[in-house]
C-alpha cells in the first residue's frame, strides 16, 4: 500500500500536466473549447479527481510503482497529444473523393427513423423496462450488439447531418432530440452525453465560435452537474453520505483496476488482447455464433473479476490495463506512439475540417476527440470503420447536388464551404 502523500504527489503532478497541455492546445486553438474537451470533461474526475477522493476518504491500494506508472503514461499521453497536434501542417491532406452539400436534411431524418427501428425489437422485447432503460442496457449485454450499437451509430449520424442541414434552430433542436430520447431508451449515459460533444465541435470547428476560460469552466461544470444527475436517477445510493460517496467514486475505477493488472504481473499477451477488441468486438455475434465471451478487455475482466464476467454484465473500467497486460513496462511507449498519431491525425482533420466545412470531416475530428460513432466501450480504436463511414457520406452527400466539390492542393489552398454556414466564399466546382 503506497503513503498517501507519495500518492497525492503523483495524482497531483499528472494533473498538471495534463491541465498545461489543454491549456497549450486551447492558446493554440483561441478558444477554451476545443478538441480535448470531451474527454477532459470525462477523464479529469475519471482518473484524477474521483481516484484522489477515494484515496482520501478509504485507502491507497496499489504499489508506488504502479501509481507512478500509470500516471507517468497519462503524462506522457497528453504531452505527446499536445505536441503533435500544435504543430502546423504544410499542406491539405487530399482525399481522392468528391462531396456535395445535399440531402443532409433528408438523411438526418432517415438516420433518426432507422435507428429507432432498428431498436424497436429490443424495446417490443422487453417492453417492462422502457420506463428503467437502465435494465435494458443489463439484459441485452449480449447478443444485442447488431440492434443496439447499429441504432446507436445511426442516431448519432443523424445528429451529425442535421448541423449541416441549413434548417432552423427549431428543426436542428426536434432531430437532436428525438436522436436523445432513442441513445435515453439504450440505457447508457454516456451516449447522451456523446450528442452534446459532437455539437461542441460543431460551433468550434465550424461554426467557429470561441470560448472564453470562464464560458468554457461554466458549461464544463454545467455537464458535470449533467453526468451527476444521470446518475442520482438511475442509481440507488445507500442509506449514508459516505456510501454514496463511495458508490460515485467507484464508478472511476480505472486506476485501481490498473493497479490490479500491474501489481500481479499478468503475463504479458503480447498485442493479442489489444488486436482481439480491433476485431472481435465489430463481428455481430448473430454472425459469429461461436464468438467468445473472453477476449480483449474481458480476458482481465475474467481474471480479475470473475463474479461480475460470470454475471455477463460487462468489462471493467481500464485506463492503460489492457496496454499493459499485451506490452508490459513497454506500453508506455506504444501508447506514447499511439498518442503522437492521434495528435497529428486529429490536426489533419481539424484542417480539413477548416476547409470543407463536411459533415465527413467532423466525424473525423470527433474520432479523433474520443466521440465515436461506434459505442463499444473501451474495445478498439476504429479508425478503418470510421474511415468508411466518411466516405459514404461523401459520396451520398453528392446524390442531387447542384455543385460537386474536389478537393485541389495549390499554391493558397481554395476554401469550400457549406451552404449551411455563413460565408462569403463558394465551393469550388469541380
Amino acid at each position: 500500500m503506497s503513503p498517501l502523500w507519495l500518492v497525492d504527489t503523483i495524482i497531483g503532478i499528472s494533473l498538471m500536466v495534463a491541465i498545461g497541455a489543454y491549456v497549450a492546445v486551447s492558446l493554440r486553438e483561441g478558444t477554451f473549447a476545443n478538441i480535448l474537451t470531451p474527454s477532459a470533461i470525462l477523464t479529469i474526475p475519471a482518473f484524477y479527481l474521483l481516484p484522489l477522493v477515494y484515496v482520501y476518504l478509504f485507502r491507497a491500494e496499489g504499489s508506488s510503482y504502479g501509481y507512478a506508472y500509470i500516471y507517468a503514461t497519462l503524462a506522457v499521453e497528453n504531452v505527446l497529444f499536445a505536441y503533435f497536434y500544435g504543430r502546423k501542417s504544410r499542406s491539405l491532406v487530399r482525399l481522392p473523393f468528391s462531396f456535395g452539400y445535399a440531402n443532409f436534411w433528408t438523411l438526418s431524418l432517415v438516420c433518426i427513423i432507422l435507428s429507432a427501428l432498428v431498436y424497436l425489437p429490443v424495446l417490443l422485447q422487453f417492453p417492462q423496462y422502457i420506463l428503467d432503460p437502465r435494465q435494458i442496457y443489463v439484459e441485452t449485454r449480449t447478443g444485442f450488439g447488431a440492434s443496439s450499437f447499429t441504432s446507436s451509430s445511426l442516431a448519432y449520424l443523424g445528429v451529425v447531418l442535421v448541423l449541416f442541414s441549413g434548417r432552423s434552430l427549431t428543426r436542428k433542436g426536434l432531430v437532436i432530440g428525438a436522436a436523445a430520447v432513442v441513445l435515453s431508451l439504450h440505457g447508457s449515459k454516456g451516449q447522451v452525453l456523446e450528442i452534446l460533444f459532437f455539437v461542441l465541435l460543431y460551433l468550434v470547428y465550424v461554426s467557429r465560435k470561441r470560448f472564453t476560460l470562464l464560458t468554457a469552466l461554466i458549461g464544463a461544470a454545467s455537464v458535470s452537474v449533467m453526468i451527476v444527475v444521470m446518475f442520482a436517477a438511475s442509481m440507488v445510493l445507500g442509506g449514508t453520505s459516505m456510501e454514496a460517496i463511495e458508490t460515485i467514486s467507484e464508478y472511476s475505477d480505472f486506476t485501481r483496476n490498473d493497479l490490479l493488472v500491474i501489481d500481479s504481473h499478468f503475463p504479458v499477451q503480447y498485442g493479442r488482447l489489444t488486436l482481439e477488441s480491433n476485431t472481435i468486438s465489430l463481428i455481430p455475434r448473430v454472425l459469429m455464433p461461436s464468438k467468445p465471451k473472453s477476449f480483449g478487455v474481458f480476458v482481465l475482466a475474467e481474471e480479475f473479476f470473475p463474479a461480475r464476467f460470470d454475471a455477463d454484465t460487462g468489462a471493467p473500467a481500464f485506463a492503460i490495463g489492457v496496454e499493459y497486460a499485451d506490452f508490459g513496462w513497454l506500453a508506455i511507449v506504444y501508447l506514447g506512439i499511439f498518442a503522437a498519431i492521434r495528435g497529428r491525425l486529429a490536426r489533419i482533420s481539424v484542417d480539413r475540417l477548416a476547409v470543407t466545412r463536411h459533415p465527413a470531416d467532423l466525424i473525423l475530428v470527433a474520432f479523433m476527440a474520443d466521440v465515436t460513432l461506434f459505442p463499444i466501450g473501451s474495445s478498439g480504436w476504429f479508425l478503418p470503420e470510421t474511415l468508411l463511414v466518411v466516405v459514404l457520406i461523401r459520396y451520398i452527400s453528392c446524390l442531387g447536388a447542384n455543385k460537386v466539390c474536389r478537393e485541389r492542393i495549390k499554391a493558397e489552398t481554395p476554401r469550400a464551404f457549406s451552404p449551411a454556414v455563413r460565408s462569403t466564399e463558394k465551393p469550388e466546382e469541380a
